[in-house]
């Protein structure tokens, strides 16, 4: 009966008739860290800007950020209105105290993932304490799986990230630690769980990877919105994020989605806190 009614409430904050923004209000910019890169992060959220629009009855248009770094920028300038960032460039971007947190992404239905280190099967690497001297492939410096919690599990076993590896490169998203594994341009990289699938669907030979390590459990995207943005509104974004599959627009939005996105979910920023800790334990 809880669900039910809080079902029903979500999809009555979706009615036409209640109070809000018009469709003739200014658009609102929806940004995302470049997780796939940029083309595929645009093409894969796409078509969740047209089921907000249609939701709150107000434009949302897509902005693909330059790098991890570059979404907090634009959303304390205001350029950016709502964002979904991984889970360390949030805890990163609420450090300036400028965006509040009101969902987190669901993928295939968790709101958890894990973060892995990957080499090729025929290197012969089966242990991170092998990567010592070797060449090493991370996402981006505000990436979570693809370099917090990868840093950890590295300083735990004795490998530096700054001196152990002969070298170190920052690929810019997951697609590019795969192939600059898959293609032995490095010998290892960090990445997360879900890229292996992702890879596997764009006809990557992903049987040639053998995982390392995995992580602990990290939460998902945080999607949170600037400061400053009128409640109503805020509340009418969060509803129509909740109802995603619960529509049968929203359910098309998860019919096309690769990356296996499944809904959201009402998010504090507590939820985070694991990652600031495992931060922490990274050194940063």
């Amino acid at each position: 009966m809880k669900r039910r009614h809080a079902v029903f409430l979500v999809l009555a904050l979706l009615a036409p008739g209640f109070a809000g923004r018009s469709a003739a209000g200014a658009d609102l910019t929806f940004g995302f860290t470049p997780v796939l890169g940029q083309s595929q992060t645009r093409s894969e959220f796409e078509p969740l800007m047209a089921y907000l629009s249609g939701a709150i009855g107000q434009r949302v248009v897509l902005y693909v950020a330059r790098d991890y770094g570059d979404l907090r920028t634009q959303m304390e300038s205001g350029a950016v209105d709502i964002g979904s960032f991984s889970p360390f460039a949030y805890v990163d971007a609420a450090r300036g105290g400028k965006i509040r947190i009101i969902a987190q992404s669901l993928i295939e239905g968790s709101a958890t993932y894990r973060g892995i280190i990957v080499a090729r099967r025929d290197s012969g690497l089966r242990s991170l304490a092998e990567l010592a001297g070797r060449k090493f492939a991370f996402v981006d410096p505000k990436s979570a799986s693809g370099y917090v919690y990868a840093r950890a599990m590295l300083l735990e076993k004795g490998v530096s990230p700054d001196t152990g590896f002969s070298e170190v490169i920052f690929a810019g998203d997951h697609n590019k630690v795969v192939a600059a594994v898959l293609d032995r341009r490095v010998d290892a990289g960090a990445t997360y769980d879900g890229a292996i699938r992702v890879a596997k669907a764009a006809g990557a030979r992903t049987e040639e990877l053998y995982i390392l390590a995995r992580t602990d459990p990290i939460p998902h995207d945080a999607i949170a919105v600037r400061n400053g943005m009128d409640a109503v509104l805020v509340r009418r974004i969060q509803a129509a994020l909740v109802a995603l599959d619960k529509t049968e627009a929203g359910r098309g939005v998860v019919a096309r989605s690769t990356k296996g996105l499944t809904g959201c979910a009402v998010a504090v920023d507590s939820l985070y806190d694991p990652v600031r800790r495992t931060a922490l334990a990274a050194g940063m």
